[in-house]
């Protein structure tokens, strides 16, 4: 009888994995963890660098060349511009197969400006952008790991290649995606990615597709008290537009989300809007079941227009899928994990932790001090453009704690602890996990067919097709 028949299921268990997998577990790489303990001062002051100037999608122009810059000072080859991203790049270290990828994000989020170590909301500039999700961290930690794998490779002459990508903009849902459409990932074997998260976890099989559109209405100006009724109004449509969407989500799958922002609602309260428009978030579990919301969401606009006799126009913003999982790369994530452990905090974190949860109103538990063993729905309902990545390679994420249990990203919070002592032990973890698992992966071949097998079940064979339009082109929001 095969494995997965004795499992009992159509894909190979975890526990069969990490049977499989265990040669890998030997002491190789190992040597990745000294050296970046030695290093720490480093990866902090780059994590630093780029927490104090943080910048938006597609403008991360600052983040990208400190991190471009170590890693040609550390002999890799960088590709600037690709996707036609100004702030996108790959850097390749070594030559042949294997070829192991690292995804770096930088990006920051607007209006999350906050003072590092901050208890309590204080914004260092009011109103501008903080690295409330962490990506200061996230950025660092693949780039000292991609240079930590790389140099355990030149020491004992391995065989393969590491590439770190730098993907902007996730925040808006497109870095990846274009990289994607336009070849990026065409030669490598698997990625490995992290996010920094309030747990210590291996994530899987919980982020949300999603689907994001522009919905405009065009309507006919004219003056609201002198002659209103030669007037059609685009806000009076968008307001109703909006009314229908907040019905529907009544009638909508208990795992989907909607939400959204108004962009345009007019120029003046005294002029009928000729144009108004709306920013419309669509998630769930699956690409198939966003793709039904956006069906019922574009009738909607149609109706809101028919009713106000304006014109409904939906665009497509971005979309990207629910990630492919992938347990035998998972397997080599929590093995190097529990090999490693959780960050160690200490009482100065922990007193900052609970006091930042009071701060907030939540429950004082301070951080999260173990790693979680593996489950099938670990992790959070955020979307990533990585649910691209893992549709054209295997792909892993893991989650590691650097903000207090139960506080969120998208949050002042994240933007504080993203500068202090405590992330940055988050990040050092998060490192070692993705320096050790790359060389795990270059040096037992066991690992690169596992991940491959699987991908073609789990996707069943299909090629990857982008969901971006022919014509499309990056473009930031703001």
């Amino acid at each position: 009888m095969s494995r997965r028949k004795q499992c009992g299921i159509g894909l190979v268990c975890m526990a069969c994995t990490l049977g499989m997998l265990a040669p890998a577990a030997r002491a190789e790489g190992r040597a990745t963890d000294a050296y970046l303990d030695e290093s720490r001062g480093r990866w902090e002051h780059v994590a630093r660098q780029i927490w104090d100037t943080p910048e938006l999608g597609l403008k991360e122009l600052r983040s990208a060349a400190v991190l471009i810059d170590v890693l040609e000072k550390e002999g890799f080859q960088v590709t600037r511009g690709v996707g036609s991203e100004p702030t996108a790049f790959v850097a390749t270290a070594g030559s042949g197969a294997p070829v192991v990828a690292l995804l770096a994000e930088y990006d920051a989020l607007p209006g999350l400006s906050q003072v590092a170590g901050q208890s309590k909301r204080q914004a260092v500039v009011e109103g501008s952008p903080g690295h409330g999700c962490g990506h200061n961290l996230l950025g660092t930690a693949s780039v000292a790991a991609a240079i930590a794998a790389n140099r355990e490779r030149l020491a004992k002459k391995l065989p393969g290649t590491i590439q770190l990508f730098g993907t902007p903009a996730e925040e808006i849902g497109i870095g990846k995606t274009f990289m994607i459409r336009d070849g990026a990932f065409k030669r490598t074997d698997i990625a490995l990615a992290w996010h920094p998260d309030d747990q210590n976890r291996v994530t899987n099989r919980t982020r949300l597709a999603v689907t994001a559109v522009d919905v405009e209405f065009f309507g006919r100006a004219a003056h609201a008290a002198a002659s209103p009724w030669l007037g059609r109004s685009a806000l009076d449509a968008l307001v109703l537009f909006d009314h229908a969407i907040a019905l529907m989500r009544e009638h909508i799958k208990p795992t989907a989300r909607m939400h959204r922002v108004v962009r345009d609602g007019g120029t003046a309260a005294n002029i009928i809007a000729d144009h108004a428009q709306g920013e419309y978030w669509l998630r769930d579990a699956s690409g198939e079941s966003v793709a039904e919301m956006l069906g019922r969401l574009t009738k909607a606009a149609e109706g809101a227009g028919l009713a106000t006799e304006t014109r409904a126009k939906v665009t497509l913003r971005f979309s990207t899928r629910e990630p492919v999982p992938n347990d035998a790369l998972n397997a080599v994530f929590q093995r190097e994990l529990d090999r490693i452990g959780p960050p160690r905090f200490d009482d100065t974190d922990q007193r900052f932790a609970r006091a930042m949860q009071k701060e907030l109103g939540f429950e004082e538990l301070g951080l999260a001090t173990a790693a979680m063993p593996f489950a099938q729905r670990n992790g959070g309902t955020a979307s990533s453009d990585i649910g691209e990545v893992s549709a054209v390679v295997p792909l892993a994420e893991l989650n590691i704690a650097t903000r207090p249990v139960g506080t969120a990203a998208h949050h002042w919070a994240q933007t504080a602890c993203a500068a202090n002592p405590l992330g940055y032990k988050g990040m050092a973890v998060a490192a070692k996990v993705l320096a050790a698992s790359t060389i795990d992966a270059i040096t037992d071949p066991a690992i690169i067919k596992a991940a491959h097998d699987e991908f073609v079940v789990q996707t069943k064979g299909k090629p990857y097709v982008s969901p971006l339009p022919a014509d499309a082109k990056p473009v930031a929001p703001h």
